[in-house]
């Protein structure tokens, strides 16, 4: 370790040569306070994972990701250590930031026996939450049965370039829309109309706020719609990815996004 990397990383809490990846950001330097961080985000509910990564194995240790349970009071922490994937699972969030730092400034793992190794093929899992997922907001026909031909994730890495392939697909559509932060409120009237064209869905235009913004808006819209929701997939940018689904099929694409560690959720959450 060079001076300059050991003076950022004991006087000042910042690792020069660690990986910090979650769905908004993938970059090497960042202060371990990052850490507690995004764990926070994925405990509010903004992003579903977080994976650190040191310049070199410790202990055959090459990464640690915590990733958002079944229970979301909690978290399944897992380690990569030499070529094998292990998993501690429903972690509380406290014990799980507690590991990861204790890694990164002691260069230690935790207990043997806390994890077990995993068998399970969960990149099989992904791909058919992502199939389901594609089929529910393209619709299952011909064009996206080519689509997925096209599009076929094997891993982790791979899901991330398929949900953007996936966004891009449902703009061309017309299942999406993407708009700027700081659009005026007729030109979102204009694209939630497009949206909900056919649905016979009505919005009370007077009660929006013109000095009011996009999740304003959407939060007021939802309380006036019984059936469908405003909703928006997060592609990690400052636009909005706008979509109207059914409360039933919000529900479901909200899950399966979440099993393939991405995010759609209520337009007044993002």
């Amino acid at each position: 370790m060079s001076i300059y990397n050991w003076i950022q990383r004991k006087l000042l809490g910042t690792y020069v040569e660690w990986w910090i990846k979650n769905p908004n950001s993938n970059h090497k330097e960042f202060h371990i306070d990052g850490i507690n961080n995004t764990l926070k985000a994925m405990k509010d509910g903004y992003i579903y994972y977080t994976e650190i990564r040191p310049p070199h194995a410790i202990k055959g240790c090459t990464s640690m990701k915590a990733v958002v349970a079944k229970n979301k009071d909690y978290v399944n922490l897992y380690l990569e250590i030499n070529g094998k994937k292990y998993c501690i699972y429903d972690l509380g969030y406290e014990d799980a930031i507690k590991i990861m730092r204790t890694f990164m400034q002691k260069e230690t793992l935790p207990d043997e026996k806390s994890y077990v190794e995993v068998v399970d093929d969960e990149n099989e899992k992904m791909h058919k939450a992502f199939v389901e997922l594609t089929e529910l907001l393209l619709g299952n026909t011909k064009h996206t049965k080519q689509f997925l031909k096209k599009v076929k994730p094997e891993n982790e890495e791979d899901m991330e370039d398929a949900w953007l392939e996936l966004y891009e697909e449902l703009l061309k559509k017309g299942r999406a829309i993407e708009l700027d932060w700081k659009i005026r409120k007729d030109d979102f009237m204009i694209a939630v109309n497009k949206l909900s064209t056919g649905l016979e869905l009505e919005v009370n235009e007077e009660i929006l706020d013109s000095d009011e913004d996009i999740p304003r808006w959407g939060k007021i819209i939802n309380t006036q719609w019984t059936d469908y929701v405003l909703s928006a997939m997060d592609v990690g940018s400052d636009s909005y990815v706008l979509m109207i689904l059914s409360k039933d099929n919000f529900i479901k694409a909200k899950e399966l996004a979440k099993e393939i560690l991405q995010r759609i959720a209520v337009i007044e959450e993002m």
